[in-house]
Formats: structure tokens, C-alpha cells, sequence
């Protein structure tokens, strides 16, 4: 089942994963990219990513339309907001084309023989990802709705900041939809809407994304990924905002297995579960079962968008997604017996 971790490592990440963080952003930019030769009508979504931050009480997205010719201006947006000393959040939107080239994340500019590429993960993300390279006070979230947009994820680190990424596609379902069609953007923009529109006070992107999952629209899986953390961007609605999201229980969740690299005591077990109970609906958090094997080995379940801020770190590893309860094993065998006899 994978490298096991310390229990003072279990116990930090957990906490880190249900804190739904309420982070008082100064500033927040946006940036919408898409290229002037585009034919995915990426547009459309340019105007969804734009309704989405009319929920938000920031300013409209700085609109980028690369040119052939461009030498691939969006990671110079990024350095102008890099060395900020106040907690900074940057949004970062692509719609269009996407390709893999030499194992590697590219944008392209439309499918003609002649269209320009751009590798995304050396440009763009091979910067953010370096702890030198950006202030601990910066978070960023990328939302990029295109094809093969799931080979930028990779395992996080956990710092202080929030790397983030939201994509359009998953290993399952590498090809996205296109305007005018229900895109990814338009899913996530309407998603943020409904939530302002039952006075929700924030909205976290995790819990959008599982959301989204439970939608029977969602016919392209998405994919979530932190490069860098253990939380999600949280950031506040506008309007009336009456209802704490944390207090609505999961509709979606995750069984998984923690690997914990010596036996917990009866006394941290018994702090633990108080603690679990202790949390907010929207966790879900509980332990379905304890075993011994070369470590110690929990069962665990909590919401999808609890997990997804697990999976890839060490010792964590999914069993299944939004399984039902357990099968009472001697009751079927039972009814097994029953059945071959009669």
C-alpha cells in the first residue's frame, strides 16, 4: 500500500485538509489566456471565467490573446505578482487546445500543421512549483480547460502558500469539450453561482470539484491536484451570505487507507475519533477500521474534497470513490449458503 509516515505527520495533515482556511486575500488578480487563432470559440469561456469572478469581490480578469508570433507573455504576469508581501491570491485561466509533447503539458494555438506550441510546465508551472521562485504569500489557482490538461499535475509539497490546480480532464477522459458546448469553466462557473445564490458565506474549490463530480452533466471527468500545500483556495462570496458551507454534509466521498509508521496508543486513538467527531458535517471524517501489518494501517472515509487534498501525499492511497456502506460479510455468506442449499 506505499511508504508509510510518522503519526505526528498523520495528525498535521489531517488537520491541515478540514481546516477550510478563510483566507483574507489584499489582492486578487486574474488572467484569462487564450490564443487570436484559436478554434475552440475559447472566448466563451474567456466571458464564463469572467461571470465566475463577478461572485467574488475582485476586479475582472486581465485578458490575454496570444499572437503567433508571442513569446509567451503569461509566465511575465506571473513575475510582476510574484514578490508580493501581502497574501495575494492569482488566478489563472487557459481555454483552447492542449497537447502533450515529450511527456510534457503544451497549449496549442488550433490544429493546423502550422500551429504554434507552448510548453505550460516549464514556462509556467516549473516556476511556481519552486519555493525560491514565489513569496510564501502568494497562493495560485489554475484553471485550465483543454485536452490532456491533467498531465500538470503532480505529488504536492506542503508549505505554507497553495499551488492549485483545476483541470477540464482526467486519464480517464483526455479530451475536453468546446464551446458552445457545457465546457468546464461554464460547469464551475455555475456551480459558484448556485452556491452565492443559497447565500453561501465562501466557496472552496475542492468542494466545487467535488460537486462536480456528482453532476450527471459531468460526462469529461476533471481533475483536481495541489502541486504545493494542503489546503484549497477558500475565498469569499459577495451578496447576502448567510450559510457556513462547512455545516452541509458530503455528497460525495472517499474510502482510503493511512499507512502510519508505528501503533497508535489506545489514549491518541481516543483523542483522535473525539476530535473527528468534533468536526463540522461537511468533513465526513471517521475510521471504518484499524489493522497491524509492517506499520499500522487505518481505514478511513471522509468527503471527496478532503481527500483530493490527500491523494499523492505519502502514506495516503484511495480505495475507492463514493462507496456504499460496508457489506456485513457473515450476513451474506449466510444468505450465500441459503441459497446454494435451496
Amino acid at each position: 500500500m506505499g511508504s508509510s509516515i510518522t503519526y505526528n505527520d498523520f495528525q498535521a495533515t489531517l488537520r491541515a485538509v478540514v481546516e477550510q482556511r478563510s483566507q483574507q486575500y489584499q489582492n486578487i488578480y486574474s488572467i484569462a489566456v487564450r490564443w487570436e487563432l484559436d478554434d475552440t470559440n475559447a472566448e466563451l469561456d474567456t466571458a464564463h471565467f469572467q461571470s465566475m469572478l463577478k461572485n467574488f469581490d475582485t476586479d475582472p480578469a486581465e485578458v490575454l490573446v496570444l499572437g503567433s508570433d508571442d513569446h509567451y507573455p503569461p509566465g511575465s504576469f506571473l513575475q510582476r505578482k510574484r514578490d508580493s508581501a501581502t497574501n495575494t491570491l492569482i488566478i489563472f485561466h487557459y481555454a483552447g487546445h492542449g497537447a502533450t509533447k515529450n511527456g510534457s503539458f503544451n497549449i496549442v494555438e488550433n490544429m493546423s500543421e502550422e500551429s504554434k506550441t507552448a510548453d505550460f510546465e516549464s514556462a509556467i508551472l516549473a516556476d511556481v512549483k519552486n519555493p525560491k521562485g514565489f513569496s510564501d504569500m502568494i497562493d495560485v489557482l489554475f484553471i485550465l480547460d483543454c485536452c490532456y490538461a491533467h498531465y500538470t499535475t503532480r505529488a504536492p509539497k506542503t508549505t505554507r502558500n497553495v499551488i492549485e490546480i483545476l483541470a477540464a480532464t482526467s486519464s480517464q477522459t483526455v479530451t475536453a469539450r468546446s464551446a458552445p458546448n457545457n465546457t468546464f469553466t461554464a460547469k464551475l462557473a455555475n456551480e459558484i453561482a448556485r452556491r452565492k445564490k443559497a447565500h453561501h458565506e465562501s466557496v472552496e474549490f475542492t468542494s466545487v470539484f467535488q460537486s462536480l463530480l456528482t453532476r450527471p452533466s459531468t460526462r469529461v471527468r476533471p481533475t483536481h491536484a495541489l502541486l504545493v500545500g494542503a489546503a484549497s483556495v477558500n475565498i469569499p462570496l459577495n451578496g447576502h451570505r448567510m450559510v457556513d458551507p462547512r455545516i452541509i454534509p458530503a455528497d460525495y466521498n472517499a474510502l482510503f487507507a493511512v499507512n502510519i509508521s508505528r501503533d497508535i496508543t489506545k489514549e491518541e486513538l481516543k483523542e483522535l475519533s473525539t476530535w473527528m467527531r468534533e468536526l463540522p458535517s461537511f468533513a465526513g471524517l471517521k475510521i471504518e477500521n484499524i489493522y497491524h501489518t509492517q506499520s499500522m494501517c487505518l481505514i478511513m472515509r471522509a468527503s471527496f474534497s478532503v481527500y483530493t487534498k490527500l491523494h499523492n501525499m505519502q502514506g495516503y492511497n484511495l480505495i475507492a470513490e463514493n462507496p456504499g456502506p460496508a457489506i456485513d460479510f457473515l450476513n451474506l455468506q449466510s444468505a450465500c449458503f441459503y441459497l446454494c442449499d435451496s
